[in-house]
C-alpha cells in the first residue's frame, strides 16, 4: 500500500485505540468488548470500501487502461466522506438492533466513545512525536516545500540530450514525477502521466525523474520506458541528491511547479488525472490573465 504519512498515523492510531479500548473495557465485560471492537472494525472496513468505490467511479477510464491503478487509487475527500457516511450508517444500524438485556445501546455507545477517544489521543501523541523528530533531524529545511523556489539541480536526460535544470521549468506549469521501475504504483499511474502530457501538449512540462540510484543502472530504465511507451522526458537521478532536495520520502511523489519556478502542489501516491488536471488548468488560467 502507498499511504501518506498522516494516513499512516491514522491507521496506527486506530490500531492503538482498539488495543487500548480492549484492555480499558476489561475482561469482566468481555461481551461488550467483543461487540464494540467488532463493530468499530467493520466500520473502518466500510470506510475504506467507500474510499475505494469512489476512486473506481472517478478514475474509471484510467483504471480501465491500467487495472493495477485500482490497487493504489484513492477517492480523495469525496471518498472519505462517502466512507464515513457508510461507516456511520452501519454504526447507527448496529445500535438500533441492540435488544434490551445485559448489553444496552448506551453501554455500547459509551464503549465506542472510549475506543475512539483512545485512538484520538494515540494520534495526537504520534503526530506530535513524529513532528518533533522530523524537526530535530532538520528535514524540513531541506525539503522543497509548497511556496518555496525549486532547488538548484542538474540531471541528465535518458535520451542523452542536454541536462534538465530549474531554468527549463520556468514560463509554464511543470509536473515532476519521482518514480522507479520497481514501484508498483508508479507503473500503474504511467497512463495518467501519459494522458496529461498528451492532452496538455506544449502548454506544460512533464518530466519523470527516475531514482536511478535505486536501480541496477540506466538500461532497465530505458527498457521500462520503451515497454510502457512513456511519452515524456525521463531524467536520471544517479546519486539521489535531487530526490533529497525535493524532500521525496517515497514513490511515487509528484511535484507541480508554477510558471514562476515555485513549488505549487505536492502529491504522494498514485496520481489522479482529475486532481492533477485541475491544478494545471488553474495555473494556466492564472498565467493567461
Amino acid at each position: 500500500m502507498v499511504l501518506s504519512f498522516r494516513l499512516l498515523l491514522l491507521f496506527l492510531a486506530a490500531g492503538g485505540g482498539g488495543v487500548a479500548g480492549w484492555f480499558l473495557l476489561g475482561a469482566r465485560r468481555d461481551a461488550l468488548r467483543r461487540v464494540v471492537i467488532d463493530s468499530l472494525t467493520t466500520a473502518v472496513l466500510l470506510l475504506l470500501a467507500g474510499w475505494k468505490l469512489v476512486a473506481l467511479v472517478t478514475q474509471w477510464f484510467a483504471i480501465r487502461r491500467e487495472p493495477l491503478l485500482l490497487l493504489w487509487a484513492t477517492g480523495g475527500r469525496l471518498g472519505i466522506f462517502a466512507g464515513l457516511a457508510m461507516a456511520l450508517a452501519y454504526l447507527g444500524w448496529k445500535l438500533g438492533r441492540v435488544r434490551r438485556g445485559d448489553l444496552g445501546a448506551r453501554d455500547i455507545a459509551r464503549g465506542m466513545a472510549l475506543v475512539v477517544s483512545a485512538a484520538m489521543i494515540a494520534y495526537g501523541v504520534l503526530f506530535v512525536g513524529s513532528a518533533a523528530a522530523y524537526a530535530a533531524t532538520g528535514g524540513s529545511s531541506t525539503a522543497a516545500r509548497v511556496g518555496a523556489v525549486v532547488p538548484e539541480f542538474s540531471l541528465p536526460l535518458l535520451n542523452g540530450e542536454q541536462a534538465l535544470s530549474p531554468g527549463d521549468l520556468r514560463g509554464r506549469p511543470a509536473l515532476l514525477n519521482f518514480w522507479a521501475t520497481w514501484c508498483g504504483p508508479c507503473r500503474a499511474e504511467t497512463v495518467v502521466k501519459n494522458r496529461l502530457a498528451g492532452e496538455f501538449g506544449d502548454r506544460i512540462t512533464v518530466v519523470g525523474i527516475n531514482l536511478t540510484h535505486t536501480e541496477a543502472g540506466s538500461e532497465p530504465v530505458a527498457a521500462y520506458v520503451r515497454e510502457r511507451q512513456i511519452r515524456y522526458p525521463v531524467a536520471l537521478d544517479r546519486d539521489g541528491r535531487v530526490t533529497d532536495r525535493f524532500g521525496v520520502r517515497g514513490t511515487p511523489t509528484t511535484v507541480i511547479v508554477a510558471p514562476d519556478g515555485t513549488v505549487h502542489t505536492r502529491f504522494f501516491g498514485p496520481l489522479s488525472y482529475d486532481r492533477a488536471a485541475a491544478v494545471i488548468e488553474g495555473l494556466l488560467t492564472e498565467a493567461s490573465r
